[in-house]
């Protein structure tokens, strides 16, 4: 899926939750134009509060469309499974893992 395709989707289960995007962004504590941003596909959420945003709006990753699933990988396929069944200690835990590697790989690729 791309951004803008998951923004929609982030946007159809927020308004079914009668959510605004401020109401969003408080419950996930960030700024109302990042769900803005977010929602338009300008941008993609965090990790973080991707899985933050799924958990307040009480969907699973299964739950959004994959009519485009045949663009994701199935390594990234693989992550979401293991990210929907591990608990919020283990997502933190697999975040800074992830955030260290990219920080370190971009040191090594420039």
């Amino acid at each position: 899926m791309n951004k803008k395709e998951i923004g929609k989707q982030l946007k159809y289960f927020r308004q079914k939750a009668g959510l605004t995007q401020a109401e969003l962004a408080e419950k996930i504590n960030i700024n109302e134009k990042q769900i803005s941003k977010i929602e338009s596909g300008k941008h993609f959420p965090t990790f973080d509060n991707f899985i933050k945003i799924l958990d307040v709006l009480n969907i699973k990753l299964k739950d959004l469309d994959t009519s485009e699933k045949k663009l994701c990988s199935k390594s990234r396929e693989k992550l979401f499974r293991i990210i929907n069944q591990s608990s919020d200690k283990d997502i933190e835990f697999y975040t800074s893992v992830i955030e260290n590697l990219n920080k370190n790989l971009k040191i090594y690729i420039k």
